[in-house]
């Protein structure tokens, strides 16, 4: 790491370029692994970052430096820990969004309590919520709902899989009413106006009750 570099201004934790006025690239910033940074005509990948396609990413949580001077853009690591979802951790987010084909997701949390440094976007394909075939995702999966999902990729947003008996929605609301939906058999039921309602349900759905359906 260039020492001259980062001791040219440092202000509490946010490290600047003395003379930088271009308001565009500011540094101090905390950014993540895959977040873009810059196009290279505009700054240089240095240190804790990559480039591809034409493009600078961060490859690390930690903070945004950008050069005026060498024209580099570099990261620099974070020392307090930062949890953030990573490749085959088993996450819990809330459906934001559907489309036909998708399902946008805030991940807020995963297993063994971990609760991560803000919330992160899952995208989850419809190719992905099952092992049998679901033609668009409304039929598994709804705006509201709570899953758990496995992630698929290193990089924010987070490509998600709901495939397997564990995974899938844990928690879920009438369409009708807003009531929470019950686990009867394999089916969700409100236990308020019986509306009865399909999901792909994760094995470790939150409510259960008897046999009315």
């Amino acid at each position: 790491m260039n020492n001259a570099v980062l001791n040219r201004a440092k202000i509490g934790n946010k490290v600047t370029v003395m003379g930088d006025s271009d308001t565009k690239f500011s540094s101090g910033k905390i950014v993540f692994p895959g977040e873009k940074l810059c196009v290279l005509e505009e700054f240089m990948p240095g240190e804790g970052t990559f480039e591809e396609n034409g493009n600078v990413y961060s490859k690390l949580v930690g903070r945004v430096l950008y050069d005026f001077v060498s024209r580099k853009v570099l990261v620099i690591p974070l020392r307090k820990v930062v949890n953030i979802p990573k490749q085959g951790m088993v996450v819990y987010a809330v459906v934001s969004t559907t489309k036909d084909d998708v399902a946008f997701t805030k991940i807020f949390s995963a297993e063994k309590g971990i609760v991560f440094s803000g919330t992160f976007t899952g995208i989850l394909h419809v190719s992905q919520i099952s092992n049998n075939y679901v033609k668009v995702v409304t039929d598994a999966i709804k705006v509201g709902d709570i899953v758990k999902a496995k992630v698929l990729t290193p990089w924010n947003p987070f490509q998600l899989t709901t495939r397997g008996t564990k995974l899938g929605v844990i928690y879920a609301f009438c369409s009708k009413c807003g009531t929470p939906l019950v686990k009867r058999r394999t089916k969700l039921q409100c236990p308020h106006c019986g509306n009865v309602e399909s999901r792909k349900i994760s094995s470790d759905y939150m409510l259960s009750g008897g046999r009315r359906i």
